[in-house]
């Protein structure tokens, strides 16, 4: 009698798992369905504001709107035209019961001109720098500030990661792969887009050399019979690391191949080909992101690379 009890019991309890498992896997089945309805709500609303506005003509293409999860960037020739768009973005957002989060919405001018834009009932902010997908993107198409950023960044990453690259337990081999993994991917963060310039890059190759020291510690000049800190080119040759600038090359005609690869309308592949018109501001232009990644390849004694990118064997 009371083995059949204890069967009985176990069937119970058996019985309830089903029945909390069915429970969880409905509730899952409801996450989605609403998560799916939410973001065709956002496709409509984002189909309306294209429909109502003209945005920026790039080759034969007019952009309205880019966007990336919950994140929307207009783009319009003028701040009247972008005020008329975020008017639209706010009343095709109060239709499906969203918001526009005023605090975090930030407009950034080329050719700066008047005061914070208006969009009915809400002000935004005017900035000269703002900071999207964890990169910072400027109106002067300074990099600058972003490599800074990243540097501060690396910098509190070395900084949790010092004992490890200290430690006798550690070879240098697994040092560098701690290197490679965390540390690199965290100053190389955005590293496509960058615009570098001679200072921006020594910036970059100084910081590398400080982390290569922590890891390969001092060396015995048995010359002069003292301990001192390793040349730049004892760091490399001891580590058989690539330098950091050839790494942030490779990213960029990386990126070149990836674009140029794309279909003809492809907006990605438009962007590059496109070259913006009419009067730009007075002084040098600052180099364009082409401009930098053609000397990439002339280093590398690249001849005819567009033709050379639609071809996969190459």
């Amino acid at each position: 009698m009371d083995k059949n009890n204890s069967v009985v019991r176990r069937n119970e309890a058996f019985f309830k798992k089903i029945k909390t498992y069915q429970r969880l896997d409905k509730e899952d089945e409801i996450k989605e369905q609403e998560k799916e309805d939410e973001t065709n709500e956002q496709e409509k609303e984002l189909e309306e504001l294209q429909s109502e506005t003209t945005g920026v003509e790039i080759g034969q293409q007019h952009i309205q709107v880019l966007g990336f999860a919950d994140d929307s960037n207009i783009l319009e020739n003028s701040l009247q035209e972008t005020e008329k768009a975020a008017q639209t973005l706010e009343q095709a957002a109060s239709k499906i019961g969203l918001k526009i989060n005023a605090e975090k919405t930030k407009v950034m001018e080329l050719l700066e001109d008047g005061d914070n834009p208006n969009a009915g009932s809400l002000t935004f902010e005017k900035v000269d720098e703002f900071r999207y997908l964890g990169v910072m993107l400027s109106a002067k198409n300074d990099w600058s500030r972003e490599i800074g950023v990243r540097i501060a960044k690396t910098e509190r990453a070395a900084f949790a990661l010092n004992k490890f690259f200290k430690s006798k337990l550690f070879s240098k081999k697994t040092k560098t792969r701690l290197y490679t993994a965390i540390i690199r991917h965290t100053h190389t963060y955005g590293c496509e887009a960058w615009t570098t310039t001679s200072i921006t890059e020594r910036r970059l190759r100084n910081f590398e050399n400080r982390i290569w020291r922590t890891i390969c510690g001092p060396t015995y000049d048995n010359v002069n019979a003292i301990w001192r800190r390793n040349y730049n080119k004892e760091l490399q040759d001891e580590l058989g690391m690539a330098l950091v600038i050839s790494f942030v090359r490779g990213q960029r005609i990386q990126w070149l191949e990836y674009g140029m690869r794309r279909n003809e309308d492809d907006i990605s592949r438009t962007i590059l080909n496109w070259k913006p018109m009419g009067k730009r501001p007075r002084g040098r232009p600052r180099k364009r992101w082409m401009n930098v990644v053609e000397e990439d390849l002339e280093r590398l004694e690249v001849q005819e690379w567009r033709e050379a990118v639609q071809d996969c064997e190459k």
